[in-house]
């Protein structure tokens, strides 16, 4: 039998191993962030239509995700992972080989579609062995996975493009895919199934106005994150003229200060996730909004500015999860993929919104964006925190 320090160990292992799929997962989706200006070159498409990659991913993740999640939800979670970390590494496969419009979108809307899934099962299995009250420090280490991605895997795809071609970059993703199936086949636990609440409970939640607000608020604010980080390489390299390398130092930088952010978010997250919501929301609205008068007029400036950005995107990703699964109650699994797919709803619409702007007021005008919409996301919050102190005094 393991004695409590063995089975803290052995639980920091599995959450950490959840966080390398992760980290492989995300990379995945938001890679192409980086990759943007040379996928639209060689596969002679405007930046607006290369931004379809992201828009078509994320649409996938909206529309198909709950239903996926409803079914991977009773499945092993051991096999579901497995399986899921191979059908990725599968497609970023073809995705280097054929180098086609057409097969990329068809692959990114496979992965889109089985992206809350994996998140869902992911973060209600680290819940599981973080224990009770511990919900919202193993969701913050499990999104050491997403802060990893946007430090580490998106900047080294960008650079690994810049250097071999963004093919490499989908090689790479794949090789690491298998690696994560390979780790999960070994060491992941065979958990039990938990029972589930009846499917009219979990599709209950869509019937409950408070919850709604919640997804809407989600929606919302990652439309306005998305808005401007989908352009944000096309837009760092305007700002300060930097070539490929450089921008990937660049986002490395943004994704540091996300590791802080994330670090942050862990520690204050189980207090009042709806007020922190709040206030991620507002250093989002003032990052865009300053970031291109602060390139314009000082680099050093421009770091600081992106640095907030970077730490109070990654803190969002926290924020929003746990604060839509308490709100889910007992169909928390349930709440937390309708949560990834309202987010990533407002991903496709942040980036299409981006797209437009880039068309039509070139890329320099998508941070006013960005920041127009999470100031909106920011009076939704302020609205259900004064909404949720009226209930609380009657």
């Amino acid at each position: 039998m393991r004695t409590a320090e063995s089975v803290s160990s052995f639980t920091l292992t599995i959450i950490s191993l959840l966080a390398f799929m992760m980290f492989v997962i995300v990379t995945t989706e938001f890679v192409v962030v980086g990759l943007l200006p040379a996928m639209a070159k060689d596969l002679n498409l405007s930046l607006t239509e290369a931004g379809w990659f992201v828009t078509w991913f994320a649409l996938a993740a909206a529309l198909l995700g709950p239903p996926m999640t409803m079914l991977a939800s009773r499945c092993d979670p051991r096999k579901f992972l497995i399986t899921a970390s191979i059908v990725f590494a599968t497609g970023n496969l073809v995705i280097a080989l054929t180098q086609h419009y057409s097969i990329i979108i068809a692959i990114r809307l496979l992965q889109g579609s089985a992206l809350p899934a994996i998140a869902s099962v992911v973060a209600v299995a680290a819940a599981h062995l973080a224990g009770a009250e511990r919900e919202g420090w193993a969701i913050s280490r499990v999104n050491i996975g997403v802060v990893a991605a946007t430090v580490l895997g998106i900047p080294a795809g960008t650079m690994a493009a810049d250097n071999a071609g963004w093919p490499t970059s989908f090689t790479g993703l794949a090789l690491l895919g298998l690696i994560s199936a390979g780790l999960i086949a070994v060491w992941f636990p065979r958990m039990e199934i938990p029972k589930r609440p009846s499917i009219l409970t979990e599709v209950s939640l869509l019937w409950r106005p408070s919850f709604l607000m919640h997804l809407l608020l989600s929606c919302i604010l990652f439309a306005g994150m998305f808005a401007g980080y989908t352009y944000i390489a096309a837009l760092l390299g305007t700002l300060a003229h930097l070539d490929g390398a450089m921008i990937g130092w660049a986002l490395m930088g943004f994704g540091l200060a996300g590791a802080l952010g994330n670090w942050i978010a862990g520690r204050v997250v189980d207090r009042d996730p709806l007020a922190a919501t709040a206030w991620v929301a507002f250093a989002l609205a003032f990052a865009m909004a300053v970031v291109a008068p602060a390139g314009e007029s000082l680099s050093s400036l421009l770091s600081l500015v992106v640095g907030l950005w970077g730490a109070a995107h990654m803190a969002a990703f926290v924020f929003s999860q746990v604060r839509v699964m308490r709100a889910g109650g007992e169909a928390a699994a349930f709440a937390l993929s309708l949560n990834i797919s309202a987010c990533n709803l407002g991903i496709g619409l942040g980036a299409t919104l981006g797209g437009r702007i880039v068309g039509h007021y070139g890329v320099m005008a998508v941070g006013y964006v960005g920041a127009a919409t999470a100031a909106i996301a920011l009076l939704i919050a302020i609205a259900m925190t004064a909404t949720r102190s009226r209930s609380a005094r009657t």
